[in-house]
C-alpha cells in the first residue's frame, strides 16, 4: 500500500478508476446507481434474472412497460416474480423508498452469512458470540461482503450450498447469525471488508451449519475449525483400542463384540467422535475401526458389507467428526502440559483428587467385571490402582454382598503380588484426565481468573449486579447480568473442586464456582462511575465507600509528531477548508479530551450527499483516539434516547449514524436532553431507573439532505458539509487508512497541548451547512411562506404601487386552497403566514374591475426584500432562492 507523501497532499494522489462493469443499457440514473450506491455488486451478481426490489423488506415485482417500470408486492419464493439486475436498479432510480433484492438460491448457488448486530446477543452469550463472528470475519473476508440495513450488522455472500436440500436458513439462536440458502435478502450497497468478488464459502458454510445444528450450546463450540487448521492429537494404537472399548463408554460393547447394535450408522458416528477426541491421525483411526468387531461382525444389511459401507461414508463422516471435536481438543491442548503419558507409578505423585478419582474409577471397574463375571486374573491389574486401605474397603463391603466375591478379591489380590508389570491402559489414560482437569478446577487459580474477570455493584438499579471487568473491544458494551442468580446460571457448567464429608471421609465434589465466588468475593462497589480526574482503579470516598473508577486514561499515548494527513481530513475535507470551521472543530476535540468532564452542549453534525467522504473514517479515528470504552455507535436512536437507553451511560462521545428521523419531536427533545444535561436518567432492561452524570459528546453523520431539526435559535448544532473531493476514491482512502493511525499519537499530543483557555463551546462559527438545515427544518405557517417565496407567485388581483405589494386577505386564502397549502390539516390564515415579512395590514379601497371597493389587504415588499426578512426572522444568513436575484412577485 502507498505511504502517504509528507506534508499531506491530496493533489499528488492519482484517481483510481472503478473497475468496468456491465450496465446493460441503463437509465441515466440508474446507470448512476450502479456505478455509486451499487458499484461492488460484482458482476457474478448482476449476471441473472434473481432479482426484486423491496420497500423496507417486503418484496416488490418489478414488471417492464416500454421504458417504464411498474412495482407491485409479489411472493419472493416465486421465480415467475424475479427480474434482471438492470430492471430492479430502473425501479430504485424512479423511486427512493425502494431497496435492492437479491433472491439467494433461484437459479444460482448464492448463500449469505447474516450476522447481526451484537446487541440482541443475550449477555451471558456475548463473549462466545463475539470469538464466534471474529472467527466468520477472518474465514469469509475474501468474499463479497457489505453492512446490513441495521447499520450494525454484516452480510457474507459467496457460492455454496445448504447440508440438507429445500432449507431456506440455518439460524444460530444464541449467536445471532443466520445461514441464508433460498431467501430473499436486502442489500445496501455498502460494501466494507472483503473483495467485490463472490468466493466459494461452501467449505465454511459447511462447518458453520454443521456447528449450528450440533445443537450443544457449549462456549467452546463458538470455534469454527477446518480441517487445515485442525488442533492434533496423538495416541498409539493400544490406547485407542482400549479407550473405545472402554465398558464405561456406551457404544463400547457395540467396538468389541459387534452385538447390540440398533443403530449402525448413529453408532458408528459416535465410535468417530470419541476417536477423533484423542487421535488425528486418520490411518491409524481407521485401521482400529475397520478391524473391530463393530465393522466384522455386525449384521449386513441391504446387501452392502460393514466394511464396505465405512469405506464409503469415510470420505465424508471423518471430516465431520474432527470438526465436531475440535473444541475438545483445543481445550486438551491449552490445559494439558503433560511431557509423558502417564502410568501407574506416576498415580502416587499426585494430588489427593487425582489419586481419590483414580482408585473410585478403579473399585467401579472392579464391581462391574465382577458382576460381568470376570475372573480373578482380569480384574488383578485393576488391584494395583488400589491402596491397601480401599482394598480392606472395598472386599469388607462386597464380603456383605457375596462372599464368593470376597473370596475372588482375595485370589485377585495375591495375583497381585507376583504380577509387577501388568497396567489398564484406560486408567492410565484417566489419571492424565484427572490430572488435566485438576488444573481447570483449581478453586484458587479461579478466585484470582473470576477477580480478574468480573466485579460486583452493590446497587446497580436497586439491587447487587454482576459486571464483566472491561469493555468490548468492537461495540464498547459492558456486559452486566441482571441478577447475582442470573450470572450463577449464566456458569452453573463452571465447576470448581471442593472437598465434602461423605460418611467417615473427605470426598471431593464438583461444584459450580460462580456460586462461591458471589458469596465469598470482596471484588463489590458501592457504586461505578467516571472519575476523570484520576486513573486509579478503586476509590475510596469520604464516607468511606468502595468506588470502581471506569476511567482508565485514553487508549492513545500523546507523542510530539507531524499529524499532517489527520490535519488535511478535518481542514480540508470535513471542514471544506474554512478555517473558523476547523479551528472550532480542533477546539471542540480538545475540549473533548482535556476536559472530559466538562459537558460542552454542543454536538457536531457531518453531512454529505455522497458516500464514501470521509465521515466513518474520521469517527473511527476519534474511536481509536480515546478508546472502545468510551465510545458508542449506533444506527437506531432509541439505544440513546429511547426507552432502554443504558448504551449511552458512561460514555464520552456517541455516534449517531443515520440514526436519527429530523422531524420526530419526541427523539429531537431526547437529544437536546443528551447534549445540555448535566445528568440523565437511565433505564437498563428489567432494572430500576438510574441517575448517573452524563458525559457525552454527540456527533451525527449522515447523507440525507435533513440531518436534524434545527430551531431557529439553536445553539446546540455545530453543522458541516464535508467536501466530496475524494468521495469513493480508493487511490486516496487506501494510502490515507494506512497513514493515520501512525499519526494518532501525534494528533493526541496536539489535542492535550492546544490552548482552550478561551474555547466556549456555544460560541460557534456560522456555516452554510447550518443554514441549509435550518431551511429544511422550518415547519408550520413558516414552511408555507417559505414556499410561497420560493414559487415567487401572488394572487392575480393584488396591487404593486411602485415601492410595496397590496394583497387582498380573501384572495391568498383561495390561493392557499387551490395550491393546497395546509397547515395540520387545515388551511391557514394568510396573516400568520404572512406574519414575518408583512409591513403593514388593514383595509385599503382597490379597484377590481370597473369598481372600487374596500378590501381587509396585507402590505408586503419586493420579493427581495421579502426573503431577506423572511430569512433575517429564522436567523438564518443566507440561502440560495434559485433565481434571479433581481426578480419580483410574478401574478398568477
Amino acid at each position: 500500500m502507498a505511504k502517504l507523501t509528507t506534508p499531506f497532499d491530496a493533489a499528488a494522489i492519482a484517481p483510481h478508476p472503478r473497475p468496468e462493469v456491465s450496465t446493460g443499457g441503463l437509465s441515466a440514473a440508474a446507470e448512476r446507481l450502479a456505478e455509486t450506491r451499487y458499484q461492488h455488486v460484482s458482476d457474478a451478481m448482476r449476471a441473472g434474472r434473481w432479482w426484486m426490489v423491496a420497500r423496507g423488506k417486503a418484496p416488490q415485482r418489478v414488471t417492464r412497460k416500454g421504458p417504464l417500470v411498474d412495482v407491485t408486492g409479489a411472493d419472493w419464493t416465486n421465480s415467475a416474480n424475479h427480474c434482471a439486475f438492470e430492471d430492479a436498479l430502473a425501479a430504485i432510480s424512479t423511486d427512493g423508498s425502494l431497496n435492492l433484492m437479491l433472491m439467494l438460491g433461484f437459479g444460482n448457488e448464492f448463500v449469505c452469512v447474516d450476522v447481526d448486530p451484537l446487541e440482541k446477543v443475550s449477555p451471558e452469550y456475548l463473549a462466545e458470540a463475539t470469538k464466534y463472528r471474529e472467527q466468520l470475519r477472518e474465514r469469509l473476508n475474501r468474499t463479497y461482503s457489505e453492512v446490513s440495513l441495521s447499520g450494525a450488522g454484516m452480510h457474507f455472500i459467496g457460492i455454496g450450498q445448504p447440508l440438507a436440500s429445500g432449507k431456506n436458513k440455518t439460524q444460530h439462536p444464541e449467536y445471532k447469525i443466520d445461514l441464508l440458502f433460498r431467501y430473499g435478502l436486502v442489500l445496501t450497497g455498502d460494501h466494507r471488508e472483503g473483495t467485490t468478488e463472490i468466493a466459494d464459502i461452501a467449505a465454511e458454510v459447511r462447518a458453520i451449519q454443521t456447528h449450528m445444528e450440533s445443537g450443544d450450546g457449549q462456549p467452546e463450540a463458538a470455534a469454527l475449525p477446518s480441517v487445515d487448521t485442525l488442533t492434533p492429537a496423538h495416541c498409539d494404537e493400544a490406547r485407542l483400542i482400549s479407550i473405545l472399548s472402554a465398558e464405561r463408554f456406551k457404544h463400547g460393547e457395540a467396538f468389541r463384540t459387534g452385538q447390540n447394535v440398533n443403530d449402525w450408522s448413529g453408532t458408528f458416528a459416535a465410535l468417530l467422535n470419541t476417536a477423533a477426541e484423542f487421535c488425528t491421525d486418520e490411518q491409524l483411526v481407521l485401521r482400529v475401526l475397520t478391524r473391530s468387531k463393530f465393522v466384522q461382525m455386525a449384521e449386513d444389511k441391504g446387501g452392502e458389507t460393514r466394511l464396505a459401507k465405512v469405506q464409503r461414508l469415510w470420505p465424508s463422516q471423518w471430516p465431520k467428526a474432527l470438526e465436531r471435536t475440535e473444541p475438545t481438543r483445543r481445550a486438551n491442548q491449552t490445559t494439558t502440559a503433560l511431557t509423558k503419558p502417564l502410568t501407574l507409578a506416576d498415580l502416587w505423585d499426585q494430588s489427593p483428587f487425582v489419586q481419590y478419582m483414580v482408585q473410585d474409577r478403579a473399585t467401579s471397574m472392579i464391581q462391574e467385571n465382577l458382576i460381568a463375571g470376570a475372573s480373578a486374573e482380569d480384574i488383578a491389574p485393576l488391584f494395583r490402582y488400589l491402596r491397601p486401605d480401599r482394598m480392606n474397603q472395598l472386599q469388607d463391603d462386597l464380603r456383605r454382598v457375596s462372599e464368593e466375591f470376597a473370596k475372588m478379591l482375595t485370589d485377585a489380590r495375591i495375583l497381585v503380588q507376583n504380577d509387577a508389570d501388568t497396567e489398564v491402559m484406560e486408567l492410565n489414560a484417566f489419571i492424565a484426565k484427572k490430572v488435566r482437569q485438576e488444573r481447570v478446577v483449581n478453586p484458587n487459580a479461579r478466585y484470582e481468573e473470576y477477580n480478574r474477570k468480573f466485579y460486583i455493584v452493590k446497587n446497580y438499579g436497586g439491587a447487587a449486579r454482576v459486571f464483566r471487568n472491561g469493555f468490548h473491544d468492537d461495540s464498547g458494551a459492558q456486559d452486566m447480568w441482571p441478577s447475582l442468580g442470573k450470572f450463577c446460571e449464566a456458569f452453573v457448567n463452571d465447576r470448581v473442586l471442593k472437598w465434602q464429608l461423605g460418611g467417615n471421609e473427605l470426598v471431593p465434589k464438583l461444584v459450580p464456582f460462580a456460586n462461591e465466588w458471589v458469596l465469598k468475593t470482596h471484588r463489590r462497589f458501592a457504586r461505578q462511575e467516571m472519575r476523570f480526574e484520576t486513573t486509579e482503579r478503586e476509590i475510596t470516598v469520604d464516607t468511606g465507600e468502595r468506588v470502581l473508577n471506569l476511567y482508565q486514561g485514553w487508549a492513545t499515548t500523546p507523542v510530539a509528531g507531524d499529524w499532517s494527513a489527520i490535519r488535511y481530513l478535518i481542514h480540508d475535507i470535513l471542514c471544506s477548508g474554512v478555517d473558523e470551521a476547523s479551528e472550532y472543530l480542533l477546539n471542540y476535540l480538545a475540549h473533548m479530551v482535556q476536559k472530559p468532564h466538562q459537558l460542552p452542549g454542543t454536538a457536531i453534525i457531518l453531512r454529505s450527499e455522497e458516500q464514501g467522504t470521509g465521515k466513518s473514517t474520521f469517527m473511527a479515528l476519534l474511536r481509536q483516539l480515546l478508546g472502545p470504552r468510551y465510545c458508542a455507535s449506533t444506527s437506531d436512536a432509541d439505544h440513546f434516547v429511547g426507552t432502554h437507553n443504558d448504551r449511552a451511560m458512561n460514555k464520552v462521545l456517541l455516534h449517531f449514524e443515520e440514526a436519527v428521523a429530523p422531524n420526530d419531536r419526541k427523539i429531537e427533545s431526547r437529544l437536546k436532553a443528551l447534549i445540555t444535561n448535566e445528568t440523565i436518567s437511565y433505564n437498563p432492561k428489567g432494572i430500576a431507573v438510574i441517575e448517573a452524570r452524563n458525559f457525552a459528546r454527540v456527533f451525527m453523520t449522515s447523507n440525507a439532505q435533513q440531518v436534524a431539526h434545527l430551531a431557529r435559535h439553536d445553539r446546540r448544532m455545530f453543522v458541516l458539509d464535508v467536501s466530496p473531493r475524494h468521495a469513493n476514491d480508493p487511490a486516496f482512502w487506501g494510502p490515507f487508512n494506512a497513514q493515520y493511525p501512525q499519526e494518532i499519537e501525534a494528533f493526541m499530543h496536539a489535542l492535550q497541548t492546544r490552548d482552550i483557555s478561551g474555547f466556549r463551546p456555544a460560541v460557534m462559527p456560522h456555516t452554510d451547512a447550518k443554514d441549509v438545515q435550518k431551511v429544511e427544518s422550518i415547519v408550520g405557517t413558516d414552511r408555507t411562506l417559505r414556499m410561497i417565496l420560493e414559487d415567487g407567485r401572488l394572487p392575480p388581483c393584488s396591487r404593486f404601487d411602485g415601492h410595496s405589494w397590496d394583497v387582498r386577505v380573501s384572495a391568498l386564502t383561495d390561493f392557499f386552497i387551490k395550491y393546497r397549502f395546509e397547515v395540520g390539516g387545515k388551511t391557514p390564515q394568510p396573516a400568520k403566514v404572512f406574519k414575518p415579512i408583512t409591513l403593514a395590514r388593514g383595509f385599503k379601497r382597490l379597484t377590481v374591475g370597473d369598481a372600487a371597493k374596500s378590501y381587509r389587504v396585507l402590505t408586503i415588499p419586493r420579493l427581495q426584500e421579502a426573503r431577506r426578512l423572511f430569512l433575517e426572522d429564522q436567523r438564518i444568513i443566507a440561502h440560495d432562492w434559485g433565481d434571479d436575484p433581481d426578480a419580483d412577485w410574478a401574478l398568477d
